[in-house]
């Protein structure tokens, strides 16, 4: 192939390569052609309310609502807290007929609540360790009615033996929140191991008493 041919050659392999190009990058017009993509709209599910909780987590003097113990559960747990609530249930062992062979009744404990009528046992409090038994209870308040004053307790004894526990009251109990007691009870959301308490409103019309 001589020199002419060659040229002749690589000029219309170079125009073809330019033609091929040039309509496949500018659409044969010499000007880019951009295809714009459709907007995308998101389709996203509304944000929803949160209700507000349904009591303080803490009240003004640093005390748990029996709510707010157990949300705060990581920090709470195993330590002594203060826990405001009302009396909405206070343990009676059932009466054993003469001559029958009765189960023993359960240690003495109560349940607290927000409410001074919450139906819900899932959101009540229990409250343990007050008393080792019912005959204590009631040799406590003999004790009271009769003006006579509890003994002094030496230092690690048990706490006085409460007897102004009455369904209605409004307290704040003093304790360690735990889930299981020395006494046996087992509560998965948390218990109250009793240490001492305040009442803090009497209940309507007296309420019923330990």
């Amino acid at each position: 192939m001589n020199r002419a041919i060659r040229a002749l050659f690589v000029a219309l392999l170079i125009g073809t390569l330019g033609i091929a190009c040039g309509s496949e990058e500018t659409g044969g017009g010499g000007q880019v052609t951009v295809e714009r993509l459709p907007d995308v709209e998101p389709n996203l599910p509304a944000v929803p309310t949160l209700p507000p909780p349904p009591h303080p987590t803490q009240y003004a003097d640093s005390s748990y609502s029996v709510y707010g113990v157990r949300a705060r559960l990581q920090n709470t747990v195993n330590t002594e807290v203060d826990i405001t609530g009302y009396i909405v249930e206070i343990y009676i062992p059932p009466e054993c007929p003469e001559g029958e062979n009765c189960p023993p009744a359960a240690a003495p404990h109560m349940w607290i609540a927000d409410t001074a009528t919450e139906p819900d046992r899932e959101k009540r409090m229990t409250i343990v360790d007050y008393a080792e038994n019912h005959a204590q209870i009631e040799e406590a308040i003999a004790d009271a009615e009769a003006g006579r004053e509890p003994p002094d307790l030496p230092e690690g004894a048990p706490p006085p033996i409460p007897t102004d526990f009455a369904v209605g009251a409004k307290i704040k109990v003093h304790g360690r929140f735990t889930r299981m007691s020395g006494t046996g009870f087992n509560i998965s959301e948390g218990l109250l191991e009793y240490r001492s308490h305040t009442i803090l409103e009497a209940p309507p019309g007296g309420g019923e008493e330990t």
